[in-house]
């Protein structure tokens, strides 16, 4: 399985001001000539010894995620993301389309009127969900005045379909199975597997249940999983006044691996208050837990930026 991000922003596409990105790059420019650099041509050299997010950040989309193996995949929720695919044309050879919809906060759904395929004829796009108000919601994205284009007026043919929780769904080659998170509204994760390889999904997580025996049926998500993609919007200090907002932390997610034995994870669902610089002093706070309490499990663990791709 290939695993792509799209979006990896929380609750509302965020960028730096035209003053602050000025002020990234002075910084990069400082770092460039006390790194003992000084030509143009030694720009790439000086790249390629910075990690990739020191140079450009973690991403501005919403979250959208998209699971592939040879000619088929599925996407995962519709945030701001999956207008990055419509942009980038990596659609034009695929006519047919499979959303998973993890609830319906605005940052979930809210790319979806701008996914191309959805006004040319002949594409499908089925969406899946739990969640029974399924298609009167993506209707409304599709709305006047929120919208110009009404829903009946698209080309694409559009098909809704429910599927259970804690059941596995067949899913364009993908086994599906939903898993319901801890958030104040009803939201699913969702554990995906295909060639012997696991995604567990696992955002909007506030992360409260944690253990096998707190979880129930819900510890399914994480059982084995080779990649678990988690929310980590806040930090423990956060929790102290944002408690029951339905985000979580990095400490639970190290705490989830140590119980279930797992080997990989990436954090998501960056704040969208954040600079750069507050995502690299997130990420220190997180290393010092790591280092404390978690170095034996000897995790790779990292924080997720748009455009990413893991190949498992």
């Amino acid at each position: 399985m290939i695993i792509k991000f799209w979006g990896v922003r929380g609750s509302i596409p965020h960028s730096l001001d035209t003053q602050g990105w000025t002020a990234h790059i002075e910084k990069i420019m400082f770092d460039f000539f006390t790194a003992g650099f000084s030509k143009s041509e030694q720009i790439p050299q000086f790249i390629k010894s910075r990690a990739l997010t020191d140079i450009g950040g973690y991403g501005t989309a919403t979250t959208c995620v998209e699971i592939s193996a040879g000619q088929q995949s599925i996407i995962i929720d519709g945030g701001s993301g999956i207008k990055s695919k419509s942009d980038k044309k990596e659609y034009n050879d695929q006519k047919e389309f499979h959303i998973l919809i993890s609830h319906f906060h605005f940052d979930h759904i809210m790319g979806l009127p701008f996914f191309m395929p959805h006004f040319a004829k002949g594409y499908k796009i089925h969406y899946y969900s739990v969640h029974t108000e399924t298609e009167q919601i993506i209707r409304n994205l599709f709305k006047k005045p929120i919208f110009p284009v009404a829903f009946e007026g698209l080309g694409a043919e559009i098909y809704f379909h429910s599927i259970k929780a804690h059941q596995k769904n067949l899913i364009n080659g993908f086994q599906v199975t939903p898993y319901q998170m801890d958030h104040p509204d009803l939201c699913y994760g969702f554990r995906v597997e295909k060639n012997n390889k696991v995604y567990a999904h696992s955002v909007d997580n506030e992360g409260t249940r944690r253990s096998k025996l707190d979880l129930g049926i819900d510890a399914g998500l994480y059982e084995n999983a080779d990649l678990v993609y988690f929310d980590a919007q806040y930090d423990e200090d956060d929790m102290k006044i944002k408690k029951g907002w339905g985000h979580g932390t990095c400490d639970r997610g190290f705490e989830i691996c140590a119980n279930f034995d797992l080997k990989q994870i990436l954090f998501a669902h960056h704040d969208p208050a954040f600079s750069i610089e507050d995502s690299w002093n997130q990420k220190k706070k997180a290393t010092a837990t790591y280092q404390k309490k978690y170095a034996q499990l000897k995790l790779q663990w990292n924080f997720a930026y748009e455009g990413q791709v893991v190949k498992m």
